[in-house]
């Protein structure tokens, strides 16, 4: 019996599986890269003056290539994928019991290792964010501000797969001709799975209710925002403000049929608080700021592929229950509004997010969905603008606006995205 042929052919591709490894790993990156990213400038403890609105768009872009690991080390996004193919895989892909032993005493038989290398799969894998949030601000008093935002996004996905056959392929194949085994069909069929190794792969996705791996991009509405901020002390050394607020679900939510899909949205509400203070420096138009701001993220009923650490393909999908962990931004700053108009700021924030909690679903597929979900984040950003209010007070325009360019910059993380954010701020006041 020829352990190489007929369904059992279909084993040394079984572990072509592990691909999807890494594209879901990338769609949990950018899910994490989105949610609760919305574009947000440096804080400051100010409010509206009564009956004033305020309309500003926001415009973050950014590009990730990399994440980090819990290390904080950088990683490609598609490093999961850069794989080698090895006898061993072969060999843990068949499920038949007896076919692995032929399999593997074929091997024996022959002198080959089960660590020996077939080949190795590589692949590109970037994509691109674009937010729009338009944010509408009113004065109810000269202490209570009312601000919402319905953020637009705009992504992109591209990738990539290749596999390059080695040496290794090419001793098998020898192997298989040779004149003491004579498996000549075996040798054709070999060499044709190894040239349609990417195909391979797409069909064994759409077996399973997958799309295939292809370039994706979409346009969509994110998470929208409603916030209170409410002045608690105004004027002298120091300016205190709270802000509580609600993130309603509105966003798309990821695909779970998409393996590098992007969610707009974590499918649950979330509420939170932040405490502003403001110390200004005379009357130079310089001041420091703190903030710190909490998010507790409340549960969801989403519909996940029940992965494990083991199977990503072949998996069916199930609605869970899903904690995802709760959120601490907090930073300080140094920023300058100048009589001119001209302003400027510098800062350090500090992201945490705890680690996600699903209920509902296999031990094993638990675990592979908590896994490496803490995350933390320490950025530097740095932000110029102009702002029109002194020239309006002084009768030398005839709207008041803003404009301001803003640049985040990474610099240490766990679990997360390498994204630096670049911000594009207008405004006008009415």
């Amino acid at each position: 019996m020829d352990p190489l042929q007929g369904s059992n052919g279909m084993v040394l591709w079984k572990k072509v599986g592990t691909l999807c490894r890494f594209s879901a790993l990338g769609a949990a990156v950018w899910v994490m890269a989105l949610v609760g990213q919305t574009a947000r400038a440096l804080e400051n403890a100010k409010v509206m003056p009564q009956g004033i609105s305020r309309f500003n768009l926001r415009v973050v872009n950014t590009t990730i290539r990399e994440k980090t690991d819990d290390q904080g080390q950088a990683r490609p996004l598609a490093q999961p994928l850069s794989k080698d193919l090895t006898f061993k895989d072969v060999l843990q892909g068949e499920k038949d019991p007896l076919k692995r032993e032929l399999t593997a005493g074929f091997l024996l038989a022959n002198g080959l290792a089960e660590s020996a290398t077939l080949g190795s799969f590589g692949a590109d894998l970037a994509g691109r964010v674009t937010v729009y949030a338009p944010i509408y601000s009113f004065g109810i008093t000269d202490r209570l501000t009312l601000a919402a935002t319905v953020p637009v996004y705009q992504a992109s996905m591209n990738v990539s797969v290749g596999f390059r056959a080695n040496s290794g392929s090419q001793t098998f194949r020898d192997t298989l001709v040779s004149g003491f085994n004579n498996q000549a069909e075996g040798a054709r069929d070999f060499v044709s799975r190894i040239n349609d190794a990417v195909g391979r792969l797409g069909s064994k996705l759409t077996e399973n209710g997958y799309r295939e791996l292809e370039p994706w991009q979409e346009t969509a509405l994110g998470d929208a925002q409603l916030l209170a901020k409410y002045a608690l002390v105004q004027g002298g050394p120091v300016q205190m403000a709270v802000m509580a607020g609600a993130v309603a679900p509105t966003g798309r939510v990821d695909d779970p049929d998409n393996l590098i899909d992007v969610g707009f949205g974590d499918g649950q509400w979330d509420g939170l608080v932040q405490l502003s203070l403001d110390q200004p420096v005379g009357q130079s138009g310089m001041f420091f700021n703190q903030y710190a701001r909490y998010t507790a993220q409340f549960e969801d009923q989403p519909t996940l592929r029940m992965k494990t650490a083991d199977e990503v393909i072949e998996v069916p999908k199930k609605r869970v229950q899903r904690d995802l962990g709760d959120k601490l931004n907090a930073g300080v700053s140094v920023q300058f509004e100048g009589p001119s108009g001209l302003t400027a700021g510098t800062g350090y924030n500090y992201f945490y997010k705890g680690q996600d909690v699903v209920k509902g679903a296999p031990t094993a597929s638990q675990n592979e969905w908590q896994r490496d979900t803490l995350q933390r984040a320490h950025e530097a950003e740095v932000s110029v603008g102009y702002s029109a209010v002194p020239a309006f007070r002084r009768k030398e325009v005839a709207v008041p606006f803003e404009l301001s360019l803003s640049y985040r910059h990474q610099m240490f993380s766990d679990n997360m995205p390498v994204a630096h954010q670049l911000q594009f701020e207008s405004g006008i006041f009415f």
